[in-house]
């Protein structure tokens, strides 16, 4: 299983080391290239380094430069390594790679299964503005009229950085519409989707 938390995760969110404007818009460039497997998204992360694509996306490096960035930043800010490259390298692979493709899938499922659940509404995967801009990975649409957005986040994000997590509410507030969060655990299975659906209904 992959492992994103722990003092590396504090490091990484203090130091802005994945922070998309210093690494990678990667759920922009999966969402784009739709990578179908880890090595090709590392592959596509190196290849928008060392390239200029169409799409307009460029990396500020490849994996193991985000390693290796996180690996530097422990010395100015615990003034000493408390972790070895390998380390470093390995938590940025599992951020990057193994939690943005599942992220991705996470994102189609509840799709799925939110449309199957409600049987007025219509459920599509944001574009744009509304995912890079405003934050929100679903939107729910009655009648051809958008009526709210919804972000699909691991369980996990709870205990995320206040900074993180209130970036994210004032993101999903420039809307004129209600954003809902939707919370799944390290087996992808959704904590409040009956709740939501509740929601939703007497929209």
């Amino acid at each position: 299983m992959a492992y994103t938390g722990g003092p590396l995760n504090e490091l990484n969110g203090k130091m802005g080391i994945s922070a998309p404007y210093k690494s990678v818009p990667v759920m922009k460039l999966i969402k784009v290239h739709k990578p179908k497997s880890k090595e090709e998204l590392v592959e596509l992360i190196k290849y928008h380094f060392e390239n200029d694509c169409e799409c307009g996306i460029k990396s500020k490096g490849t994996v193991e430069d985000f390693g290796k960035n996180l690996f530097n930043a422990q010395k100015t800010y615990w003034g000493e390594n408390r972790y070895s490259l390998k380390d470093c390298i390995q938590w940025e692979y599992d951020l990057f790679v193994v939690q943005s493709l599942k992220g991705g899938i996470v994102e189609k499922k509840a799709a799925a299964e939110l449309n199957n659940l409600l049987s007025y509404h219509s459920v599509s995967e944001a574009k744009g503005y509304l995912d890079e801009e405003l934050r929100i990975d679903l939107i729910v649409t009655e009648n051809d009229e958008e009526s709210c957005g919804i972000q699909v986040k691991p369980t996990t994000f709870r205990q995320m950085r206040s900074e993180v997590i209130t970036f994210n509410l004032e993101a999903n507030k420039k809307w004129d519409k209600p954003v809902y969060y939707l919370y799944y655990d390290e087996n992808e299975n959704f904590e409040n989707l009956d709740e939501l659906v509740k929601i939703i209904k007497n929209e």
